[in-house]
C-alpha cells in the first residue's frame, strides 16, 4: 500500500473511533495490519483474470506514476472504465491508426486484473455494441482500458511526451 493510503486510512480509522464508530475503526484497521488486504478479496465464486496491456514504456510509466500520485489501481480504474462502458455513461474514443515510436521507447507489457464477469460482459459488448459506433478501427479490450486510464489519470499526449523525451536521454 502507498505510504499516502496508509496514512489516510489511520486518520480515517482514528476519526471513526473519536465519532463512536468503533466496529467501523477495527474493520478499517485489519486492513492496516499485515496481510490485511486479503480481507478485502471479491466474494467467493468470483474470479479476477489477468489482463495483458501491450503498451509503450512511456505510456506505461505515465499511467503508473498518474496512478500513484492519485493514489489510485491500474486494475480498479480499468473495472471501473469496463463499467462505466456497459453502463453506457462512458464510451471509449476511436483507436488512432499505428504510429512508429520513438526510438528508446520499446513495448512492454502492463499488467491489470479485472473481474471475469466485467470482462465477458465487455467482450460481450464489443462484439455486439462497439461497430455500431463506426469506427474506422475495431474496438480492442485492451484500447478501451488504456484510453480509459489515460482519460481518468490526466496522461495528455503532452504528458506522455515528456516520457518519451525522458528514454531518449
Amino acid at each position: 500500500m502507498a505510504p499516502k493510503i496508509r496514512e489516510r486510512l489511520k486518520t480515517a480509522a482514528d476519526q471513526l473511533r473519536a465519532a463512536g464508530h468503533t466496529d467501523s475503526a477495527e474493520a478499517v484497521e485489519t486492513i492496516l495490519e499485515p496481510g490485511g488486504w486479503s480481507q478485502l478479496r471479491l466474494p467467493e465464486g468470483s474470479f479476477t483474470t489477468n489482463v495483458p496491456l501491450t503498451v509503450r514504456e512511456s505510456l506505461r510509466d505515465a499511467l503508473k506514476d498518474a496512478a500513484e500520485s492519485q493514489s489510485k489501481t491500474l486494475s480498479g480504474l480499468v473495472t471501473k472504465g469496463y463499467r462505466e462502458v456497459l453502463a453506457g455513461s462512458w464510451t471509449p474514443p476511436e483507436r488512432p491508426g499505428r504510429t512508429t515510436p520513438a526510438p528508446g521507447d520499446g513495448a512492454v507489457v502492463l499488467n491489470v486484473t479485472v473481474e471475469d464477469e466485467v470482462r465477458r460482459e465487455l467482450r460481450e459488448w464489443i462484439r455486439a455494441e462497439a461497430p455500431k459506433l463506426g469506427y474506422r478501427l475495431k474496438m480492442t479490450e485492451a484500447w478501451v482500458a488504456i484510453s480509459y486510464l489515460r482519460s481518468q489519470l490526466g496522461v495528455t499526449d503532452e504528458v506522455l511526451a515528456s516520457y518519451v523525451e525522458r528514454l531518449a536521454k
